[in-house]
């Protein structure tokens, strides 16, 4: 059964200040990719393979817990999972929850739905079963989704997955993305076109004022 109290406790000492960020991979949608997920392995240990969304549920397994109990494993260099962000956020610090002995790679899927290194968290000198690993990254990222995968003795899980900081404005232009086939005018041009409909404007005040005076 997954904690929320001492973990999280524990959890904050990876901050290395105070900070008022939001988890803004809570309750995302988790995806898993690849044929290596629920291996065999896992299930020979006597594992049942946790429910996706449990890695964004906001709870942590108890610290020590056999690897395959309560977390989503597989096996395989080219199986993890996609973490999708309900919307854009700016992400300064990570926390994960996962079995020790391996490296855990952490990519972003940045604006340009390009897929950029975050970090990579190793595993390999913690105790037996799960643990808790993050802090602060070196630079914030600005990213709309996460991608896990890893490398180390083939017997890989996540049970946690936490990603701190504040949502972005979205950059699509006011009023909507611009039609194919109609261009942004340029500013010169709308300098043009503010001055015309200014002159426009003037000329039907000075029709209206001799009409008036004419009566």
């Amino acid at each position: 059964m997954k904690m929320t109290t001492a973990a999280a406790m524990a959890a904050m000492l990876f901050s290395c200040h105070a900070h008022a960020d939001d988890n803004v991979a809570y309750l995302a949608d988790v995806a898993s990719f690849g044929d290596g997920m629920g291996d065999s392995a896992g299930a020979a240990w006597g594992g049942g393979i946790a429910r996706l969304d449990s890695v964004t549920d906001g709870e942590f397994n108890p610290i020590g817990q056999q690897w395959n109990f309560g977390s989503v494993y597989w096996s395989g260099v080219d199986t993890g999972l996609t973490i999708t962000l309900a919307h854009t956020a700016s992400v300064n610090r990570l926390v994960l929850e996962a079995d020790n002995g391996d490296d855990y790679r952490i990519e972003f899927l940045d604006r340009a739905n390009v897929w950029q290194s975050a970090t990579t968290v190793n595993t390999d000198q913690s105790p037996t079963g799960q643990n808790l690993f993050g802090g602060p990254l070196l630079t914030p990222v600005v990213a709309k989704a996460f991608r896990i995968t890893a490398k180390g003795d083939n017997h890989y899980s996540v049970a946690e997955f936490q990603a701190y900081g504040e949502l972005v404005v979205d950059d699509t232009p006011p009023g909507g993305p611009v039609e194919p086939g109609s261009p942004v005018p340029e500013p010169s041009t709308l300098l043009m076109m503010a001055a015309g409909l200014m002159l426009l404007a003037a000329r039907r005040a000075q029709r209206a004022y001799l009409a008036i005076a004419r009566r």
